[in-house]
């Protein structure tokens, strides 16, 4: 029997969404193979027609296998049923044994799963007195009673009869009835079995995953268990026995192709399998799972309000690949979680960059963060590639020290400890050495190099060269000096003047009511102001300090020089123009010009000058000039003129005031004198000069420091006690303390000693000889023609 049913998916909603799909209603089982545990007709076998009237001769025929027109096999079970040309299956008789305890079994494997509706068998002789019929749900399961038909099921399957299953109760469990079970009709009798009459959530099946696998199966089994009989077998009758056996005509299984409403008809596939033609985004035999990347809600059957299509994942473009993930779609509503993300992305959706990864735009492809691991808290950056870096460290990558850090480690980078009046830039970042000023040195710019002083912020070269007027180069800061300020505030006219450039004296004038000095020219040739006597001088101390002044103009027409601000000394000069060092053009306003009174090449003082020299200059300073034109019939106004200098006294500290460790053979605090025992080699140079060892032949320890006469003792004279002193002969160069020796003559008168005879003659003898070799009072003439002064005893030997 083939059953006819409308196939396809309900019709679109208005609203144009999926629907659920259905499937033909077919019979399942038509033309499909049945295998019977028991078969008639091999051998071929005799069986009688039972006609339930006893002593009527029954008609008996044969069932052969061998033979088309006498064969009852299990293909006719499922064939098509002709009402006027019958077929059926036929088993052997209970002559040959087919009674209880034995079961002849019937199954029909169906390809794939089927919804079942209803399982109908017509019986070609009377209906058993007991049989069952068995489902699997898939094809490698387990045997399930579907129902059971028998005159005593409380004996034969230990079921109630006729029971019913009440709501809250299993309903997937096999019930029992007799309804069935009577021998007659003899022949022609049907029992069909609904799979979901009396199952009280039949009316809500959607919504019952319990009956929707009740109603599932892929095979059917109808286990014949007991013949029903008239109770004359008993009498063992062959011909009785052989008019009882099971034959059935037709075995028709009802119910649609199993595609959980997302397919309209099932088809052979490639293996020649019966599937579901799936749609609504599924696959699968039973269209029971979701497409690959389409897992954005868990799978489910269709039901008349939804088609449950499987929604495609979210990826954002970036894969094709997902998975359901029941935590994410309790958690979203949105089960489908992304695999294998593209262009370094990851996340549910591929919506984010994966672990140190990041993306500008969120259209963009992700790019690594390349976190420096040395230099950053995290290998992950932010959404502009930017690292989060440890304390001390920079860069988008975290790749390196920040200004004034050194040393990328694991720690992050070291604050450099660079002295600040010492370094001229942060530290090294490798390895923390520090730059130094041109006068500085030490790992940390720390200390002045030898031959300077005064570690100080402000100067360039970050110490000062040691002056000690070039006698040491081994200096320190002076203690008991104070900041003091030469000034000129032009309350009066404070002696300055002005002069031309060829020094010829012009008028200055001095207002009362400004209190400023001013001076004016007639011709372009520039004037100067010129510095009185308290500016000049020893200004030693103003080394490195500043000279000030406040200067305007009438009219701004400015021709500048080389030579607008000029000092002269100690045979030196050097000058700067107007504008150097940082200052202004001059305007009518009056501003303030600083001049640091240094060498460095910052300040440019021309001609160069070294250290020493600019020093030496500012130790004899003989004129400071200040240019007061620098256009014609237009004057310049002077005001509040000021150098910075130190003096000894209390007051804030002048750090930069020298102390000289000198060498031997000076003294002062600045090796300003010769020590005791030391002289000016060149006494003009004056402090300048080298101080040399006294030279006195060993006669004195000291001398002038200034012109290096001995103080001479043992009866020594001279500047260097090079001769003996008057009334004493001997030789005064030796260096002994007897080297001079009292003259042998009256009156300790002077004497010499003869070249070549080494004998020591009075050279300053009294008055009272008249002649060569005339004795008169102990005195004669020597023939060398000096007179020697002799006592009486002596005069006979020198006369003999």
């Amino acid at each position: 029997l083939r059953s006819g049913g409308r196939a396809g998916a309900e019709p679109p909603g208005r609203s144009g969404r999926p629907q659920r799909c259905m499937p033909e209603f077919v019979n399942a089982a038509f033309n499909v193979t049945v295998v019977a545990t028991n078969t008639c007709g091999s051998p071929a076998e005799e069986y009688c027609v039972q006609t339930g009237v006893t002593g009527v001769t029954k008609s008996c025929h044969l069932c052969d296998a061998a033979q088309p027109h006498l064969r009852h096999g299990a293909a006719f079970l499922t064939d098509y049923n002709n009402q006027a040309d019958t077929t059926w299956w036929q088993s052997q008789t209970m002559l040959a044994g087919v009674q209880h305890p034995n079961t002849v079994n019937l199954t029909l494997h169906l390809g794939k799963a089927f919804d079942i509706t209803y399982v109908r068998l017509k019986f070609h002789t009377s209906r058993p007195e007991s049989f069952a019929i068995y489902k699997r749900t898939r094809e490698d399961g387990p045997w399930v009673p579907y129902q059971y038909y028998s005159g005593s099921c409380e004996n034969t399957y230990h079921k109630v009869n006729r029971g019913f299953i009440r709501t809250g109760e299993d309903e997937q469990q096999a019930l029992c009835t007799d309804e069935f079970s009577d021998i007659s009709p003899l022949t022609g009798g049907n029992v069909a079995f609904s799979t979901l009459e009396g199952r009280p959530s039949a009316y809500n099946f959607d919504n019952s995953p319990v009956l929707q696998e009740w109603v599932t199966a892929t095979d059917i089994r109808v286990s014949l268990n007991r013949l029903n009989t008239f109770g004359d077998e008993v009498f063992n009758d062959p011909k009785v026995l052989k008019s009882y056996y099971y034959a059935i005509s037709d075995f028709a299984v009802g119910g649609r192709c199993k595609c959980n409403g997302h397919a309209s008809e099932c088809v052979r596939n490639e293996f020649g399998k019966l599937a579901c033609n799936c749609k609504h985004n599924t696959f699968g035999e039973d269209c029971e799972k979701c497409l690959p990347f389409f897992n954005d809600r868990p799978w489910r059957r269709a039901t008349a309000e939804s088609a449950n299509e499987c929604l495609p994942c979210n990826c954002n473009g970036r894969s094709q690949e997902c998975y359901f993930d029941p935590e994410l779609y309790r958690s979203t509503g949105h089960g489908g979680h992304c695999v294998g993300c593209l262009h370094n992305t990851d996340g549910a959706n591929c919506e984010r960059c994966r672990e140190n990864f990041y993306r500008v735009g969120s259209e963009e492809g992700c790019l690594p963060c390349n976190c420096n691991p040395v230099g950053s808290l995290s290998t992950q950056c932010d959404g502009y590639g930017r690292c989060s870096c440890k304390p001390g460290v920079m860069g988008d990558k975290c790749d390196r020290c920040q200004p004034g850090f050194h040393s990328l480690s694991e720690a992050g980078c070291r604050p450099c400890s660079c002295n600040p009046a010492g370094s001229t830039d942060d530290c090294n970042i490798e390895t923390g050495r520090c730059t130094c000023k041109d006068n500085v040195e030490g790992f940390n710019c720390e200390r002045c190099k030898p031959g300077f002083f005064n570690l100080d912020p402000s100067n360039p070269r970050g110490c000062t060269p040691c002056f000690c007027f070039g006698h040491s180069s081994v200096c320190t800061n002076a203690i008991g000096y104070s900041i003091y300020s030469i000034t000129s505030n032009f309350q009066f006219d404070d002696e300055w003047h002005a002069e031309q450039r060829d020094g010829s004296e012009v008028l200055l004038q001095w207002s009362a009511e400004t209190q400023d000095i001013s001076v004016i020219s007639d011709s372009y040739f520039p004037m100067y102001f010129v510095a009185p006597r308290k500016f000049l001088g020893n200004q030693v101390l103003s080394y490195g300090q500043n000279l000030t002044f406040s200067f305007r103009v009438d009219r701004r027409d400015t021709r500048l020089s080389a030579e607008d601000l000029v000092l002269e000394g100690a045979g030196l000069r050097v000058s700067v123009p107007l504008i150097a060092q940082g200052n202004s053009y001059p305007s009518e306003n009056m501003l303030t010009y600083a001049f640091r009174l240094h060498e460095a090449t910052d300040y440019p003082w021309r001609p160069t000058l070294t250290a020493f020299e600019f020093q030496k200059l500012l130790h004899n300073l003989t004129s400071i000039k200040i240019r007061g034109t620098y256009s014609e019939r237009s004057a310049g106004h002077l005001d509040d003129v000021t150098i910075t200098s130190a003096r000894p006294g209390p007051g804030s500290p002048a750090a930069w005031v020298e102390s000289c460790t000198c060498p031997a053979g000076y003294e002062g605090q600045f090796c300003e004198r010769c020590s005791s025992g030391y002289r000016r080699e060149t006494p003009g140079l004056g402090p300048y000069s080298p101080c040399v060892p006294c030279t006195c032949n060993g006669h004195s320890e000291t001398c002038e420091p200034e012109t290096g006469a001995c103080n001479c003792r043992d009866n020594t004279a001279g500047s260097h006690c090079e001769k003996c002193s008057d009334g004493y002969y001997g030789d005064a160069t030796a260096g002994t303390a007897s080297d001079c020796q009292p003259c042998p003559c009256p009156g300790s008168s002077s004497c010499a000693i003869v070249p070549r005879t080494r004998e020591v003659v009075c050279t300053n003898c009294p008055a009272g000889t008249t002649g060569a070799f005339l004795i008169q009072k102990g005195f004669f003439l020597h023939p060398s023609g000096l007179w020697k002064c002799c006592f009486y005893q002596f005069c006979f030997s020198e006369l003999l």
